[in-house]
């Protein structure tokens, strides 16, 4: 019996081992970049097949005396969204497992100025001797697998360049061969420039709060702007507190795609610098929690059943009493269009039934004729 066939027949008695190990080990690294807050795009998997195998040791260019040999039988690949996140994850990666150094490849270290295809980590490792010595794991003591780890651009070339039926430069036609190096030093230009947009974006949140306090009508309204105003101002933090007493319920996060509801009203309301909301609150602070009281007693019963509400709460309710002291009857209609009631009534009828009441109680007692 020849060699390759020895580790054929070898393969189709583990390659239950090898299934597990893929699942189990994919698993886990999904476990671990989650406790590190590594937000990731994707982490895919795969075991070979037993042709695929086959066709992997007849390569001439390969020589294979075991099974234990082949690196690659179950891979993982991570794909993130950044390429400056890729170090971050290797970094897990080698503390989390034993390397096989002198099998990993950084296609990042390549030296030539011409450098043709992708770049990304290609790390083989195997699980460390004391996870092994747990019985979930005993059975993988020593059995070596691949772990890629790109960025979703790279991988984007890769899988384009793999379509197109190239595995590497010399098989390309002169034809298109400058137009793929082209095209590769723009992926690598454009994942860069996704990079630095990161960085400026999270230099632009971290200096907000200064902003708001000492600039607030030079800052433009934006959904980050708005996060921050909500979560970092005295009088909205105070003002939500005390409308959380009046619902009966407490405060949870703010929902991006919910302020972002609350971003279109204020833009259609032509409100678009923090200075010009930070002046709607400061009108309308007084007027939430009495409008709010009748708001929800009108409310019926089945409608009242809150569990919590959200940190940007009080955009709603300053959005509605902007808007009735306005009194335009069409931009109302643009602002909440598609909006109704929890109890199913137009919310311009609802508005206007709770604003008259409103009145009415200010007008009692301020003794107003």
């Amino acid at each position: 019996m020849s060699e390759h066939q020895e580790i054929i027949n070898s393969y189709e008695e583990q390659q239950g081992v090898y299934l597990s190990l893929e699942k189990i080990t994919s698993s886990l690294i999904s476990t671990l970049l989650n406790n590190q807050s590594l937000h990731i795009h994707s982490i895919s998997s795969r075991t070979k097949s037993i042709d695929s195998l086959r066709g992997k040791i007849n390569r001439p260019e390969k020589n294979y005396n075991s099974l234990t040999d082949i690196t690659d039988i179950v891979g993982i690949r991570i794909t993130t969204y950044f390429s400056d996140e890729l170090d971050r994850v290797s970094d897990l990666i080698k503390a989390e497992f034993d390397v096989d150094n002198q099998n990993s490849i950084d296609k990042r270290k390549s030296l030539e100025p011409d450098r043709f295809g992708y770049m990304s980590l290609h790390i083989i490792a195997k699980h460390k001797s004391m996870r092994t010595t747990l019985p979930e794991y005993r059975q993988f003591n020593g059995i070596r697998f691949e772990i890629q780890i790109r960025s979703i651009l790279q991988h984007a070339w890769a899988e384009i360049e793999h379509d197109l039926g190239y595995k590497s430069e010399i098989e390309i036609p002169d034809v298109v061969r400058r137009k793929f190096s082209r095209l590769s030093s723009l992926l690598e230009l454009v994942d860069d420039e996704f990079v630095s947009i990161k960085k400026t974006i999270s230099t632009y949140i971290d200096s907000l709060p200064n902003k708001l306090t000492s600039a607030p009508t030079e800052v433009t309204l934006n959904i980050d702007s708005l996060k921050a105003f909500i979560m970092t101002t005295a009088e909205v933090t105070a003002l939500e507190e005390s409308m959380s007493t009046v619902f009966n319920c407490p405060i949870i996060d703010s929902d991006s795609e919910l302020l972002s509801v609350h971003l279109e009203r204020l833009k259609n309301m032509n409100i678009n610098t923090i200075g010009e909301l930070s002046n709607l609150y400061s009108e309308y602070h007084q007027d939430i929690i009495p409008f709010l009281t009748l708001w929800l007693n009108e409310e019926s019963p089945s409608s009242k059943n809150r569990t919590a509400i959200r940190h940007g709460i009080s955009l709603l309710y300053i959005t509605y009493i902007h808007l009735l002291n306005v009194g335009n009857q069409e931009l109302t209609e643009k602002v909440l269009r598609n909006f109704i009631a929890r109890d199913g009534k137009d919310i311009s009828v609802r508005l206007n039934e709770v604003w008259a009441a409103y009145k009415g109680n200010y007008a009692a007692n301020n003794n107003v004729t």
